[in-house]
């Protein structure tokens, strides 16, 4: 139920900057490591915004590439699906940078 959460801050964000006019786009960012699905975003959008300047807005999804830091030579890289290490030094000291989360990136209102 993590994304009810998100989806309600989601929606809190988008109204707040809304300026009162009437939401018809949605754009987000969803990174290739997030645990959140677009289905179930949209089916908490669609509950939650009933009665409000979002209901009916059409959410929009880009898919956006993780991007890791290797811990060892500061190499700044995307991420191979199975590869669990640096491709320039091997390290397998990796800090994830972007690319586990869902992020709100502009709204179309009108």
């Amino acid at each position: 139920m993590h994304e009810s959460a998100l989806t309600q801050n989601l929606l809190e964000i988008a109204l707040k900057h809304s300026g009162a006019g009437r939401i018809i786009n949605v754009n987000l960012t969803i990174g290739e490591f997030s645990d959140e699905r677009e289905e179930a975003i949209r089916f908490y959008w669609d509950d939650f915004s009933k009665g409000t300047l979002a209901e009916q807005a059409q959410l929009h999804f880009r898919m956006v590439s993780a991007e890791m830091k290797c811990l060892e030579c500061e190499s700044i890289f995307h991420p191979e699906e199975e590869a669990g290490f640096c491709p320039h030094c091997q390290s397998h000291r990796l800090k994830l940078l972007s690319g586990d989360d869902v992020k709100l990136e502009s709204i179309d209102v009108e």
